[in-house]
């Protein structure tokens, strides 16, 4: 075992930053996929009993109508999912990009206590769950990707800052 864990040990995917990229690419279509979505009827007027029981969301209704809202989150994924895109190559872009992904899935995980009739009596009630209130668990999941890129994204930011600020003093201190 020891010695598998040795050539494992070596592997790029441990030592690199291939599952930063990974994780980043996944979020990267998930947003573009599900901010697809809501520009369909069906998928405005399918988002009603989630909207509503959303305690972080549910005043989209009342502020856009329900294609409004659709529309609104839509746009705020296709945006958050742009800035994590964009931070392939920009430090800062990503940092904003993975915020905007944290405040997505802290409004749709917030909604899974609230959602009514989530346990499925016919099968006994929990831990057996009902299709809409399931859906909202792989956001759970989301929201860890998004911490997880959150806190590289502010580590690579604060590296990128301190290597500029470097470079500043050493040209200021070669000029001299």
């Amino acid at each position: 075992m020891d010695h598998l864990l040795g050539k494992l040990a070596k592997l790029p995917l441990v030592n690199g930053d291939f599952d930063y990229h990974l994780t980043r690419a996944a979020m990267v279509i998930v947003f573009l996929v599900f901010g697809c979505q809501k520009w369909f009827d069906y998928e405005a007027h399918a988002l009603i009993p989630f909207i509503s029981h959303g305690p972080l969301i549910f005043w989209l209704y009342p502020l856009f109508g329900v294609r409004g809202a659709a529309y609104f989150l839509g746009s705020a994924e296709w945006l958050f999912g742009s800035l994590l895109l964009l931070g392939f190559w920009n430090r800062k872009a990503a940092l904003l990009g993975s915020l905007g992904s944290c405040a997505t899935y802290v409004a749709t995980v917030t909604i899974i206590p609230f959602f009514p009739d989530a346990w499925a009596a016919p099968a006994g009630g929990f831990p057996a769950a009902t299709l809409p209130f399931l859906f909202l668990m792989k956001d759970v999941v989301l929201l860890a990707a998004s911490v997880y890129l959150l806190k590289h994204d502010i580590l690579r930011a604060a590296a990128g800052e301190r290597t500029v600020r470097t470079d500043m003093v050493r040209r200021e201190a070669m000029m001299r």
